[in-house]
């Protein structure tokens, strides 16, 4: 006999490993005001901030230091 899994088996954990995918390969970019100035919060995959920065090119640069690639979240 084989081992069926139904699709509550297949969901179950789902969320969690989705939250997961590709958090130390990809972050986007948000414009956000600090003490009334400019600046860019840079945020993993799964939404967590993960560091502000002054500039967006500043904050491109860190994230290449890193080995993550920017990607564009609509």
């Amino acid at each position: 006999m084989t081992d069926r899994r139904t699709k509550a088996d297949a969901a179950e954990g789902f969320d969690d490993r989705f939250a997961r995918h590709g958090i130390l390969e990809v972050a986007y970019l948000r414009s956000v005001e600090i003490d009334g100035l400019p600046a860019y919060a840079v945020y993993a995959a799964n939404g967590t901030c993960l560091w502000l920065d002054t500039d967006r090119a500043s904050a491109g640069a860190t994230l290449q230091e890193h080995g993550m690639e920017l990607v564009s979240v609509h």
